[in-house]
């Protein structure tokens, strides 16, 4: 990643989300602020991008529909992680709302990007503290977005401005309201497969260390069989190599096999770990669009201190 400029990737999964919220029916999720929070410059460089990474054919298809905003929407819908983006929010929103009911309130998403629960803060999340972790460039972003379009930063929100592979998760929040004594669920969305195995188990370990027993993590990860290409499916291939070309290269995954083992080196406890074909059965059966996960990524529950529920 450019240390300089806010990730690409996150601004195109905000987009996802927005154009998810109003295009398809019935919406899994209710997000349509990427609509406020990506500037046009940067919506106009993700679509000459995403022509530029199609066949030749690819400008032919897309003049007739009309519009440059037509046009990105139906290629963020294409796309291969569109399906997955849209997934993972909701899980990772129903995992949240079953941990407050359970008392919770305190929500820190680490690799934030240009998330938005905090501005959109549901019914069930009525005075949770939400600690938004990321790099300073994309946080830098979001804040002058939200700046621009007067929006106000809800006394909820904690921005937390931190480059996780100089200073630990622990040291970022403690400097913070943050409460290790107090239960926690976290999140951490498309990043782990943009670090090293090392770095994924530092972060996990983190988590398990600053965070009170019965807290929560939900995070995503690749099948690390997916990064050989005799073996990784067509279409993680294709968004493995497009990645690449914006400077944000996917790096390490996960064996699912032995996933339950590695939370349990870092002081963490699977709870559960759908794949792509789980969480279709869950969120998609039935359903019309062609809105389907990715086949190699994951979703996975852990909890600290405690034995599967």
């Amino acid at each position: 990643m450019d240390e300089t400029r806010a990730s690409r990737t996150a601004l195109s999964t905000s987009l996802m989300r927005a154009v998810h919220t109003r295009l398809d029916r019935p919406a899994l999720i209710d997000d349509a602020w990427g609509d406020r929070l990506v500037p046009q410059s940067e919506r106009e460089a993700l679509l000459k991008r995403m022509i530029g990474g199609l066949d030749p054919e690819a400008p032919k298809r897309v003049d007739p529909l009309g519009s440059p905003e037509a046009a990105l929407d139906a290629m963020l819908r294409a796309h291969p992680m569109y399906g997955t983006v849209v997934v993972r929010t909701r899980y990772a929103e129903d995992a949240l709302a079953a941990a407050v009911a359970r008392g919770s309130r305190q929500y820190v998403i680490i690799g934030a990007g240009m998330d938005s629960f905090a501005l959109r803060q549901p019914a069930f999340a009525r005075g949770v503290e939400v600690f938004e972790i990321d790099h300073p460039a994309s946080q830098g972003l979001k804040r002058r977005q939200l700046h621009e379009c007067g929006v106000p930063v809800p006394p909820t929100l904690h921005f937390v401005p931190a480059d996780l592979s100089r200073e630990s998760l622990g040291t970022a929040l403690g400097r913070t309201a943050f409460r290790g004594d107090q239960p926690a669920f976290f999140s951490w969305l498309g990043v782990t497969v943009y670090l090293t195995r090392e770095a994924n188990l530092e972060t996990l370990r983190a988590v398990a260390g600053c965070a009170a027993p019965t807290s929560e993590l939900v995070f995503t990860y690749l099948d690390e069989h997916e990064l050989d290409p005799d073996r990784g499916s067509d279409d993680v291939q294709k968004v493995r190599a497009t990645v690449a070309t914006v400077g944000e290269p996917w790096v390490s995954g996960f064996d699912p096999s032995r996933l339950a083992e590695d939370l349990r080196g870092v002081g963490l406890v699977l709870v559960e770990d759908l794949d792509g074909e789980g969480l279709l059965a869950r969120y998609c059966a039935g359903r019309t669009g062609g809105l389907s996960p990715a086949s190699g990524v994951h979703i996975a529950r852990a909890r600290v201190g405690a034995s599967p529920a």
